[in-house]
């Protein structure tokens, strides 16, 4: 159901505006987040991050997915392919071009979604100064914010009091927001770090001030921001199903 949902939500608002996908033989029917390839820096410090939350997406919800990676830059006319992307890092990058600031901007704009995580695991990283730039460059009038913890994506598919990673940098997440929908979310505490495993199912990286209870977070926030990602306000909205249904029987009753 929260797939279907996701999916009409994708059509209805993506293929009047996205350019045509490109004819190769890439599967678009699974959902797989593609890693963001951006100018210096490290983009794929966790390189099997992606590759690790999906397993678990597909092992704890009824979504289908792609676990191959896919490496995109901000130009790359694939992009409009995918809902949900995500972009890593330990060091600062340099500023994006204006064409990729400008196909970034649109891809937010028309439906996206984008997943900011800082992997170095140190509070006001080189990282986080080269996003935080970035950011202002994409919507100069619209600054990164906390995000309230009544925010469905604290509740789309877990309930979660607040966000976990490899380390506890900021006991907050931050994002962004257009017209109601929270566009960009970027989190401090290295989620990718605490999602990483290996093809043995063994964890690449200890979580710093905690252990399995705080990985298992970390995972459920993963799974909870695809979900939101996919979703949107969907489970915020049926708070207000039985008020509906109660005003509509009223009327028919007059």
């Amino acid at each position: 159901m929260r797939f279907l949902g996701a999916t009409i939500f994708f059509l209805l608002t993506w293929l009047p505006f996205g350019p045509p996908a490109p004819a190769a033989a890439e599967d678009y029917s699974s959902f797989t987040i593609p890693l963001l390839r951006y100018p210096g820096g490290n983009f794929n410090p966790r390189p099997e991050a992606l590759r690790s939350l999906l397993a678990q997406v597909a092992a704890r919800t009824s979504i289908e997915v792609n676990r191959e990676p896919v490496v995109l830059e901000a130009t790359d006319a694939r992009l409009y392919c995918y809902p949900f992307l995500y972009m890593g890092g330990n060091e600062g990058f340099r500023p994006f071009s204006a064409e990729a600031l400008a196909a970034l901007r649109n891809y937010l704009s028309f439906g996206g979604f984008l997943f900011i995580d800082d992997n170095s695991g140190k509070a006001g990283s080189a990282f986080d100064t080269s996003v935080r730039k970035l950011i202002a460059d994409l919507f100069p009038k619209n600054p990164l914010q906390k995000i309230p913890r009544d925010h469905s994506i604290y509740r789309s598919f877990y309930l979660i009091n607040q966000p976990a990673g490899r380390v506890r940098v900021n006991a907050y997440l931050e994002g962004l927001s257009i017209k109601g929908r929270t566009v960009i979310v970027y989190s401090a505490n290295d989620q990718g770090g605490a999602w990483s495993r290996d093809k043995l199912g063994n964890w690449n990286h200890g979580i710093i001030a905690g252990g399995y209870q705080v990985r298992q977070h970390s995972i459920r926030l993963g799974v909870n921001i695809v979900m939101y990602a996919l979703t949107l306000d969907y489970k915020k909205d049926m708070v207000h199903l039985p008020i509906i249904l109660e005003r509509l029987r009223r009327y028919h009753s007059q």
